[in-house]
C-alpha cells in the first residue's frame, strides 16, 4: 500500500482572522485618547470622593440631630460638603425638631445649610426654626450674625418670631448686663432690617414699639424707637 504524505506548511489559502488586527491611530489622536481617558477617570474618582463626603455629612447631621455637639472638623465637612454639592440639603431631614438640633449643636452647619437652600422662602424658614425660645447671649449672637446677613431677605414673619424670642429672652433673665446686651443686639438686627426694608417699620411698628417702650432706659432702644414713630 502506498502512503502519501502531505508536506506540513503553509495552507494553500489564507485563513480568516477571528478578530481585526489593531487599528493603527496617528500618534497625535493616541495621546488625545489616553489624556481623555485619564481625564474621565479623575471625574469618576472625584465624584466617588464626593459622594464618600455627602454620606459623611450626613452622618454627622444625624449625629447633631441626635443631640451630639459637633466639633471642628466634623462641622467643617458638613459645611465644605454642602458648598461643594448645595443639592444635598435635600437630602437632610429639615423640619422644625431637626432644625433645632442642628441650631444647638452645629451652629456654622446651619449656616451652611441656609445657604444652600432651595431658594429665599425656604431659607427663611430655616432660619425661623433656628430661632429659641429664649436664647441665651451665646445663641443670640450667633442668630444676630446671620439675620443682619441675611437682612435683605428677612421677613417680618420671621423677625416677629425673633421679637417674641428676644422678649422671652430678655423676661427670663434678671437685670443686668445680659438683658442690656440682648436689648442692644436687638436693636441693631432691627435696625439692619429696616435699612433693607423701610417697610417693615409700619408692619411691625406696634410690637416693635412696644418692646422699644420697655427698655427705653437703653439709648439703642430708644433710638429704635424714635426711628419707628418718626
Amino acid at each position: 500500500m502506498r502512503v502519501v504524505v502531505a508536506a506540513v506548511g503553509a495552507p494553500p489559502h489564507p485563513l480568516p482572522r477571528l478578530f481585526p488586527g489593531p487599528a493603527s491611530l496617528p500618534p497625535d489622536e493616541a495621546a488625545q485618547l489616553v489624556l481623555d481617558g485619564a481625564a474621565r477617570a479623575r471625574e469618576l474618582l472625584q465624584a466617588r470622593a464626593a459622594d464618600g463626603r455627602a454620606q459623611l455629612a450626613k452622618a454627622q447631621l444625624a449625629k447633631a440631630a441626635a443631640g451630639a455637639a459637633l466639633g471642628p472638623q466634623a462641622l467643617a465637612l458638613v459645611a465644605a460638603a454642602l458648598a461643594e454639592r448645595p443639592a444635598l440639603v435635600r437630602e437632610i431631614p429639615l423640619d422644625a425638631e431637626h432644625v433645632r438640633m442642628y441650631a444647638k449643636g452645629c451652629w456654622s452647619a446651619l449656616v451652611a445649610i441656609v445657604g444652600a437652600a432651595d431658594g429665599a422662602h425656604e431659607a427663611d424658614r430655616i432660619v425661623r426654626c433656628a430661632i429659641a425660645h429664649p436664647m441665651g447671649v451665646a445663641e443670640h449672637n450667633s442668630l444676630a450674625r446671620l439675620l443682619i446677613d441675611r437682612a435683605a431677605a428677612v421677613s417680618a414673619e420671621t423677625l416677629f418670631v425673633y421679637l417674641d424670642a428676644i422678649e422671652a429672652s430678655c423676661r427670663a433673665q434678671p437685670a443686668g448686663d445680659a438683658r442690656v446686651h440682648n436689648v442692644r443686639l436687638a436693636a441693631k438686627v432691627f435696625n439692619s432690617a429696616l435699612d433693607a426694608n423701610a417697610a417693615l417699620a409700619e408692619a411691625m411698628a406696634i410690637e416693635l414699639s412696644s418692646f422699644c417702650l420697655s427698655y427705653a432706659a437703653v439709648k439703642d432702644a430708644a433710638d429704635l424707637y424714635r426711628r419707628i414713630v418718626h
